[in-house]
């Protein structure tokens, strides 16, 4: 658990793995109430993505021939709504998609010429997800159980490659693991581990090293009991244990 980037990308408690990764593993365990995260979404609707040229699509939609411009709209074979969106040059720049029974599925839309937002939804009509773009690139993301619980959220740097927030819940809403950027100039991070139930397991620092693309523990990390107690604490030296007391 020393590293925190991987080509990038910040992980907030076990080493290599994506956050949906780590949630995947975490479920294994009987102890944690990771919850149901829902379906994925359906491919007919995710196809519309290709047209969203702000979120990197290339395709471009015809319509008679020549691509689309102004409000379009498909139906299910019932007849109920399943897309309405607006294009430009055949290209998405604001649209609805819709469940077969008529519940929103997504939206998106432009803020202004840099901003973007788009949100997905469950079936039950919770929200899914939340994600928020600077010229095409998230910049915050959260995602919800079915139930509409808080399961992941994220904050990116708008300039630098790596993460400013990472946390990581259980079904119960409980922390599972937390990760925040404390000092900007010095790139360091306050990391937490969590017990099933919310009960801090562990706490301590990191650095990020550009050239590294890669992160060290640094100073005290504090290992705790259930309780609160404290059992270990550890000393760090170039990302490596220099003493435990």
């Amino acid at each position: 658990m020393n590293s925190i980037f991987r080509f990038g990308l910040v992980v907030p408690v076990l080493v290599g793995l994506s956050a949906t990764a780590q949630s995947n593993f975490l479920s294994q365990d009987e102890h944690y109430a990771m919850g149901d995260v829902g379906e994925d979404p359906a491919s007919d609707l995710n196809a519309y993505e290709a047209m969203n040229a702000i979120l990197g699509g290339d395709s471009i939609r015809l319509c008679g021939g020549h691509p689309c411009i102004g409000w379009v709209e498909d139906q299910y074979t019932d007849g109920t709504l399943k897309h309405r969106g607006y294009y430009d040059q055949g290209k998405l720049t604001l649209y609805k998609n819709y469940h077969s029974d008529g519940k929103l599925e997504r939206e998106f839309r432009s803020i202004d010429a840099v901003k973007s937002v788009q949100r997905t939804y469950h079936v039950n009509g919770e929200l899914r997800s939340e994600a928020k773009y600077a010229n095409g690139l998230s910049i915050t993301y959260e995602d919800h159980y079915l139930s509409g619980v808080l399961r992941y959220a994220e904050e990116r740097h708008r300039s630098e490659p790596y993460y400013i927030r990472m946390d990581l819940f259980a079904a119960d809403g409980k922390p599972i693991s937390q990760l925040q950027l404390v000092d900007k100039k010095r790139v360091e991070f306050v990391q937490k581990e969590f017990y099933p139930g919310g009960a801090l397991k562990c706490e301590g620092h990191a650095r990020y090293d550009p050239s590294r693309m890669d992160s060290q523990r640094i100073g005290s990390w504090v290992y705790y009991d259930a309780s609160g107690a404290v059992v270990k604490e550890e000393a760090y030296l170039d990302g490596k244990v220099a003493a435990v007391n």
